[in-house]
């Protein structure tokens, strides 16, 4: 078991960090631009719904 843990350890450190190649950001600003996506189409939809509403009173 402690050459397992080991041999991950090793691994483990060789890996270099998310933040330093960048790929951090990158993710976060994937996760940005869906999140104001969603919320931009949501609010189109909230926008119709309520013209909608108002047309038929």
């Amino acid at each position: 078991m402690k050459f397992i843990l080991n041999q991950i350890q090793q691994h483990s450190s060789n890996m270099p960090d998310a933040g330093d190649t960048g790929k951090f950001y990158v993710v976060v600003g994937v996760i940005s631009i869906l999140f104001l996506g969603i919320a931009a189409y949501l609010v189109s939809l909230d926008v119709k719904l309520k013209k909608l509403e108002n047309e038929k009173n």
